[in-house]
């Protein structure tokens, strides 16, 4: 009876659902400067991964030395500077009057700038330094994801920062659900609260995505729930196994486990991505093909 799943807890996960999908569909508006002579490497990396996939994705692109250009008001804004370093102590000093987070990419790390001047003491612009593509835009994301609370909507609308927010959520699950494997008191009432987890992780990977709560999320429900059932049945073979650290046999199958399911769900979202992404693709060269007879 330990290992049902009580229906409360069910209430529970589908709540949290609703509530990841809603964060998934916020707003996100991001700003652009750019240096006149800003790298292009950068801009180029910068414009392929700020496409935007839902409607919820704002993007503003403006000259660095645009005095008005910080005036809206925006979630994050990212500056690639040139030569010019009064344009971007200008428009640093008006971001930070805002409150407005801002990264400044460059190429080295020995490209540092020092903006203590401002008086700003909650107030610290990030520098990203990175040569290649993929690591500014994997800095890029881990940045974002601190930076603001809205990760979930950011991840739903950008998919460069769907890995780092998606692994971040992994392992806050699987930590949780170790302690809960370590502190287990009654045998059995820990696959509870860890399939609850799992399921609530589920749902949050899905709203990463920008997949909300529906009828189509009921596969994924249940695979965790029959890996839930699948590790308890592992675990209780292990402890008759290796008696005496039943504990540490608990904390590691929770760890583990979540990290696989986790894995698991996020490769099941890819895959469909990709599938869609090639339908699409599909579509666009047979219509091309129609059009031109």
């Amino acid at each position: 009876m330990a290992s049902k799943i009580p229906y409360n807890k069910v209430f529970d996960v589908f709540k949290a659902g609703r509530e990841s999908g809603k964060s998934a569909e916020e707003t996100v508006s991001v700003l652009i400067l750019l240096g006149d002579d800003a790298d292009q490497d950068h801009i180029a990396s910068l414009c392929d991964g700020f496409l935007a996939e839902k409607v919820g994705g704002l993007v503003s692109v403006r000259p660095l030395s645009d005095p008005t250009a910080p005036d809206a008001p925006y979630d994050i804004a990212v500056l690639v500077p040139g030569s010019d370093d009064e344009d971007l102590k200008r428009a640093v000093a008006q971001l930070a009057s805002r409150g407005t987070p801002c990264a400044i990419i460059v190429r080295s790390s020995v490209d540092s700038y020092d903006f203590s001047y401002l008086g700003y003491q909650d107030f610290e612009p990030a520098t990203i330094a990175a040569t290649d593509g993929e690591v500014l835009l994997e800095r890029l994301a881990q940045w974002i994801i601190g930076a603001t609370d809205k990760h979930r909507a950011f991840a739903a609308n950008f998919s460069f920062i769907r890995p780092v927010e998606v692994r971040s959520l992994i392992t806050s699950c699987a930590i949780q659900n170790a302690t809960v494997g370590a502190i287990n008191l009654i045998p059995g009432s820990d696959l509870p609260i860890m399939t609850t987890n799992q399921a609530k992780l589920a749902l949050d990977i899905a709203a990463a995505y920008g997949k909300g709560l529906t009828a189509s999320r009921l596969p994924e429900m249940a695979g965790v729930v029959g890996a839930g059932f699948a590790y308890r049945a592992l675990a209780r073979t292990l402890l008759g196994l290796i008696p005496g650290v039943g504990w540490a046999l608990r904390a590691g199958l929770g760890y583990a486990g979540t990290v696989a399911t986790g894995n698991a769900i996020k490769a099941r979202f890819e895959a469909s991505r990709h599938s869609s992404e090639s339908t699409d693709t599909a579509l666009a060269v047979r219509t091309e093909s129609i059009e031109k007879r």
